[in-house]
Order: structure tokens, then C-alpha cells, then sequence
């Protein structure tokens, strides 16, 4: 009970968030706990043991077992579902609890406890009660859930027609062309519907409040236990659970769009991938390197599909780890390394299946060196190239028209702040032990995914996302062996806090001089991080030269790891409001009360396997000509449900169309454009004819018709029943 003490902490803070927000009563947070625990994280460490062992410690099993869990329960709802037995799913996780208490009973209790120190619990929990108020009242905060909100992000939408299509149907469909297979790594969504089927609790308050909280817990445990085990030091699991919550810190004083990567609101399925596939990097380095029973592969194969089901971006990481691992034993050993060569095959086809079968959005990528500098704000301010993300060459068309300072400005400004996390691990190079190559291998991959890799989306950004922890665990180890060699560590630890404060410091000086254009001011807080990489190496050379001290690869791990977080604190309380509103009030996606209350009453008032034609495809309301946004997804988000067609952008049939007509894939004309045209004369000129149609090609029962978006036929009335009308929307009902 007193070692559990600390975790009161996370909880508290998080009711304290909720309480903030005023939209979630304690009733469904309650029972949404209730549900993680009994249904995901308990049977899940139950099996966790049963197949492998405990870590020697409930933290570390909970973590672990949660990311079991979770694959347990998918598997059972991919049951369940293609029996149309959704709403019993709660028996699958109670089929796992009744068996082990009635067949395997030691394995509710730890058999050989390793408990770990005090400081290593509260030094977790502190992590979890940053990200839990950085998750309430910085980032749900700025999300309102319809129809409370202004605007509402659309890849928000987007998961949650997902989720809503999740609890109807396996294989899913596209919720925004009905009859067409869902192309998309959806496990993330899929994990929210079985939340859905089990509690009764609605997608939107799973998706919008209450899922991602306990994986951010997860990721927190997941990546201090990978870092613990390979660096055999008890406090590099802290130091890990700490860079990962710190560059949070802003959120407490501040709000935004999404959390800190590499964990996040807007993208579930990074935040679901990447615990899965650090759980998969425990199994394999104890099955490889540790001498581990071949009963693991029970955890690790479908751990591993349930990864690379969440995001394309997981199984290359695990596949180079092993993959380099094998080829470091073949040169040191010239003995072929088979058990490791097996298992790269074997991730390989895992990686293969996913890839054929969920992976999906990866339509319009490229190869092309630095095209995620793209997404850096400043830029065109600073290179003059106007290149959108996925088009050009194989080269950066800034570099390759000679703008090399500015390039390389953003460069080391990418790689000394926004991304120093994922390359803090690369101290590890020139260990002897395999698993530190496992580690570089992952690091490697990401790296280049993230360099060499143009996605529209600029999704290659969760590579380097998906590789931080295997970043964190090398810089951990490195910085612990360090530690080891000095004799005092802790002086060294506080001059490297404290320098970090210094530093950050500086750099928030920098960013508000008034500078006479964007491109004076990146050069200006390009100079300071030069000076502050030149104060580093010169302490560096003094401290080895003149005070003859070990030390300097754990003080320069620790500086990395703290000074963008500090400075993004400091710039958030400082400078002020970072989203400059307390809400998302982008003028894109608005969405008007009437259209979001009539999606709710649609929602409310129609089966969750209705069909509806709706001409609310682009967004913002009023543009529904070719060359509109096409990320329009009330009906399907909203309501939940299936349409004729919808915002067809994040479609791989659209995606691929990227820089057609000089248009990024989200202004592309519509893939159906037979349903565009169906829709658009059902609504404006109809006949019995056409709306006959709509019922028996489609299966088509709702109209949802927003005058914004075009006339309404008056005929309508004759033609169908009016269900439902507010504002400018008008709801129809089609007859058998």
C-alpha cells in the first residue's frame, strides 16, 4: 500500500483536469478505469506472466501487461464483432480472469520480487501527473467536443468516424464511402471501439477525454522498463519517464493543438504503436540476448501485428534492430547469428502482412534528403522555396538551389532542440554488447525514415517518433555507465540542470530580439544555439583537461535532454498564449452549431449500420467546388456514421493523386465522382428516380443537406420526410 501511495498523485491530477473541463462527469471516468483495469491491464499481466515471467515488480508488470492486454482484447473483439456479438464482449477478458483463478493461481502473486526504490516510483509517478495535466488542461481543453466547440480539429473527426465504423463491422469499411475497404492503420481505433462495446460509454468521450490517458501511463512504464533492462541501472527508467513527460511542462501554463511528441492526442494510433512496439523490444531482447524460452514469440508475434497495425513506422524500427544486432555478431563472431536472422525474417513477414492488410496512408510518399525540413515554419522564410510537402526531387529543392546556410540553420536547430531526444541515444556506439546495437538499429531506421522519407502529411516525422525510446534507453545507458566511471555524479547532474536553465534562458532571449524579417530572426537563434554548443565543448575539454574527471557522456545526455523542454516552458510562460486562444478557433474548420446539433440528433435518431448522402465533403462550410478541402467529416464523424460519400482526402486514392494540378491530395477532385453527382442532384434536382437509387445501389436511408454547401430542393419535402431541421440543415428520411 505505501509503495502505491505515489501513484495517488497522477490521479488526483487528472480528476483536478476533468473538473476543469466540466464535460465529464466522475460516473463515466469511473467506469472507464474500471474497464482499463479489470478488462486490459489485469488479464493482460496475468498473461504476461504465464507466457514469460514478472519483472519482479507490479509497475513494470502493468505496463507491460497492459500492452498484452490490449492485444488480447482486440483479438477478441475481432471476434466478437464478425459475430455481431459487440456488446458481450466483456466476457472475453473474464474468460482470462475465471482461468487463472481457478487454473493458474500463482500467477497472481510475483513469485521472486524485485522491487525497485522509492525514487524510481515517485519519479514515474511525477512523470504520469505531468502528462496528465499537460493531457487536461492543455491540450482536451483546447478541444472542446462537439457540439461545445467553434472548430474542431478534422484527424479528430476523422478517428472518430473510425471508431464508430469499429463497433459495426470487421473488416471496417471507409466511413466516408460506404462499400469500400478501409485502407488505414486502425488498430489505435480499434482499441477504442472495443472500450466502446464494453462500458457503453459514447466514441466521442472515449476518443476526446478519456482513452489516451492510461496509454499515457503505459508509454511512460513501457519505455523506463526497456530502459532499465539494458542499461541494468534502476534510475535510467526514471531519466526516460522524465524526458518524455518534461517536454510537456509547457502545457501546464499554457495550451495547444497536441501534446509533445512522441506520445499524442491528434494521432492515437503513434501513441498505441509506439508502446507496442517498445513492449516487442523487451520480448526480443530478452529472447535473443538473455537466454529467454521460445514461449515468448506468443507475446511478440501478435504484439508485434498489433504494432504495425497501429503505424507503418513500427516494424522497419524492430526489423533494423535485429537486423543490425545479427549483422554485429556475424562480423565479431564470423558465425552466422541464425536465432537472430530467424526473427528479422520473421518481423520482416509480420511487417509484410500488416503492410498488405491495415497499414494503409502511405499513398504520395517519396524519397527525398531533408523534405521534412518543409514543415518547419520558417521554412520558406528562410530558404525561398515554396515546395509543398511531397513534391520535388530527390534532393531538398532548397539545397539543391544552393541555399545551404539556411538549410543548415533549420538543420541544427531541428537537431539541437525539436528532435534532441531521438539522436540523445547515439552515445552507445562502439559498445561491445549486442543489444546496444539492437538499439542503434532502431535509432538508425528511424532517423532515416525521418531524413530520406516525403510524405504528404509529413508522416515521416513518426519515425524519429516511434525511435525515442530506443533513443532514451541508449542515452540512459550511456549516461549511467558515465556515472559509474565519475566520482560524483550527482554535482555533475545539478551543474547540467543548471547550465540547461542558463541555456534555455538564452535561447527564449534569442526568439523575442525584434529582428527585421523571419529570415534575420532564425539566423539570430541560430547564433545562440552555435554559442551554446561552443560553451558545451569548450566545458567539455576543460572538465577532462583540467580536472582529469569521467562524467562529461552523462552531463552532455543530461543538458540535451533538459534544455528544449525547459525552453519551451520558459517561451510558453513568457511569451504567452502559444495557440493565441484557449480554444481550436481555426476559420477552416469551423463548424456551425446547427450543423453539429443536427449531426448529434442524426447520431441519436438513426441505426448505427444507416447510410447517408450528405454534401458536406470539404470544409469550411460554403466550398464544395473541385479544389475545396476535402476533409469535411461531420456527418460521418459526428454522427457516426456510414455516408455515400464524405471527405475523401485521407482516402489512398486520393493521397496518390498528391501534386496533381499543382494541388496537395486534400484539394483533389473526389475518386467517386459518380457519388458527388448523385448526391449533389438528390439534393438539389431529385426524382423518385434518383432517390430510388440511392436506396438500393447504396443502401442510402438519410439525407443530411446543408444549404451552406448548395440549394435544397423544395421537392424534397414531397419526395421524403423531413425528420429533422435546425438553422440551415435540413434532415430527411427515405422511404422503403
Amino acid at each position: 500500500m505505501k509503495r502505491s501511495l505515489p501513484w495517488l498523485l497522477p490521479i488526483l491530477v487528472a480528476a483536478g483536469g476533468f473538473v476543469s473541463l466540466g464535460d465529464v462527469g466522475p460516473g463515466p471516468l469511473i467506469k472507464y478505469a474500471a474497464y482499463f483495469a479489470v478488462a486490459i491491464a489485469l488479464p493482460g499481466t496475468l498473461l504476461l506472466r504465464a507466457a514469460w515471467r514478472s519483472t519482479g515488480n507490479w509497475a513494470e508488470d502493468l505496463g507491460l501487461g497492459s500492452v498484452v492486454g490490449a492485444t488480447w482484447q482486440l483479438i477478441g473483439w475481432a471476434i466478437f464483432t464478425a459475430l455481431g456479438w459487440q456488446r458481450w464482449l466483456i466476457v472475453w477478458p473474464a474468460i482470462v480472469l475465471a482461468g487463472f483463478a481457478i487454473f493458474g493461481r500463482s500467477y497472481w502473486r510475483i513469485a521472486d520480487p524485485k522491487p525497485l526504490p522509492a525514487a524510481w516510483t515517485w519519479g514515474l509517478a511525477v512523470s504520469a501527473a505531468v502528462m496528465m495535466g499537460a493531457a487536461t488542461f492543455g491540450v482536451m481543453a483546447y478541444h472542446p467536443m462537439p457540439p461545445n466547440g467553434e472548430a474542431y480539429y478534422p484527424d479528430l473527426l476523422y478517428h472518430l468516424s473510425m471508431v464508430s465504423e469499429l463497433t459495426r463491422t470487421v473488416p471496417p469499411e471507409i466511413p466516408q464511402v460506404v462499400g469500400e475497404r478501409l485502407e488505414y492503420h486502425w488498430f489505435a481505433n480499434a482499441d477504442m471501439a472495443a472500450a466502446v462495446d464494453t462500458t457503453r460509454l459514447t466514441p466521442m468521450v472515449v476518443l476526446f477525454r478519456l482513452w489516451v490517458l492510461p496509454w499515457l501511463v503505459v508509454s511512460l512504464l513501457v519505455c523506463a522498463t526497456l530502459a532499465r533492462i539494458v542499461s541494468r541501472t534502476w534510475w535510467t527508467g526514471v531519466l526516460a519517464a522524465l524526458a518524455l513527460a518534461a517536454p510537456q511542462l509547457f502545457l501546464l501554463v499554457d495550451t495547444s493543438v497536441n501534446l509533445a511528441p512522441p506520445v499524442s492526442l491528434l494521432s492515437p494510433s503513434q501513441t498505441f504503436g509506439m508502446v507496442a512496439g517498445v513492449a516487442v523490444a523487451v520480448f526480443l531482447i530478452e529472447l535473443l540476448f538473455k537466454g529467454g524460452t521460445k514461449w515468448l514469440w506468443l507475446l511478440i508475434a501478435p504484439v508485434a501485428i498489433v504494432g504495425g497495425g497501429s503505424k507503418p513506422t513500427v516494424l522497419p524500427l524492430l526489423v533494423a534492430a535485429v537486423g543490425l544486432a545479427a549483422l554485429y555478431l556475424l562480423i565479431t563472431t564470423r558465425r552466422l547469428p541464425w536465432r537472430l536472422v530467424g526473427t528479422t525474417v520473421a518481423l520482416l513477414l509480420v511487417g509484410a502482412l500488416t503492410f498488405l492488410t491495415v497499414a494503409g496512408s502511405t499513398s504520395g510518399s517519396r524519397l527525398q534528403f531533408l523534405a521534412v525540413l518543409k514543415s518547419l515554419p520558417v521554412y520558406t522564410a528562410a530558404t525561398g522555396d515554396t515546395t509543398q510537402p511531397g513534391d520535388g526531387g530527390l534532393i531538398l529543392p532548397a539545397l539543391a538551389h544552393g541555399h545551404v546556410i539556411g538549410t543548415l540553420s533549420l538543420l541544427l536547430g531541428l537537431l539541437l532542440t525539436l528532435q534532441a531526444m531521438s539522436w540523445a541515444g547515439f552515445g552507445v556506439v562502439g559498445r561491445k554488447e549486442p543489444v546496444a546495437w539492437f538499439l542503434l538499429g532502431a535509432m538508425i531506421a528511424g532517423w532515416a525514415g525521418y531524413l530520406l522519407i516525403d510524405h504528404p502529411s509529413v508522416s515521416e516525422s513518426y519515425f524519429v517518433y516511434t525511435a525515442a525510446p530506443f533513443s532514451l534507453a541508449g542515452a540512459g545507458w550511456f549516461a549511467a555507465t558515465s556515472a559509474r566511471a565519475a566520482r560524483r555524479p550527482v554535482p555533475i547532474a545539478i551543474a547540467a540542470f543548471a547550465l540547461s536553465i542558463v541555456y534555455a534562458g538564452m535561447l527564449v532571449w534569442a526568439r523575442g530580439v525584434p529582428a527585421a524579417s523571419t529570415g534575420r530572426q532564425l539566423w539570430s537563434s541560430t547564433r545562440m544555439l552555435l554559442v551554446v554548443l561552443g560553451i558545451t565543448l569548450v566545458l567539455l575539454v576543460a572538465w577532462r583537461l583540467f580536472f582529469r574527471q569521467a562524467g562529461g557522456g552523462m552531463f552532455v545526455v543530461l543538458v540535451l535532454l533538459s534544455t528544449a523542454p525547459i525552453s519551451s516552458f520558459l517561451q510558453s510562460a513568457v511569451r504567452g498564449d502559444t495557440e493565441k486562444a484557449p480554444t481550436y478557433r481555426a476559420a477552416r474548420w469551423w463548424v456551425y452549431p446547427d450543423e453539429a446539433e443536427a449531426a448529434l440528433w442524426l447520431g441519436e435518431n438513426s441505426a448505427p449500420a444507416d447510410v447517408v448522402a450528405t454534401n458536406t465533403w470539404c470544409r469550411p462550410a460554403g466550398t464544395t467546388a473541385p479544389g475545396c478541402d476535402a476533409r469535411g467529416y461531420l456527418v460521418s464523424g459526428i454522427a457516426g456514421r456510414r455516408t455515400l460519400i464524405e471527405g475523401w482526402a485521407y482516402t489512398n486514392q486520393a493521397m496518390a493523386k498528391q501534386g496533381n494540378g499543382g494541388r496537395r491530395y486534400t484539394e483533389q477532385p473526389s475518386p467517386w465522382p459518380d457519388r458527388v453527382a448523385l448526391t449533389n442532384q438528390a439534393l438539389t434536382a431529385p426524382t423518385p428516380e434518383v432517390l430510388r437509387q440511392l436506396r438500393t445501389e447504396y443502401d442510402v436511408r438519410w439525407l443530411y443537406a446543408d444549404a451552406r454547401n448548395g440549394p435544397i430542393s423544395p421537392a424534397l419535402d414531397r419526395l421524403a420526410v423531413r425528420r429533422h431541421s435546425i438553422g440551415k440543415v435540413l434532415i430527411y428520411e427515405l422511404g422503403e
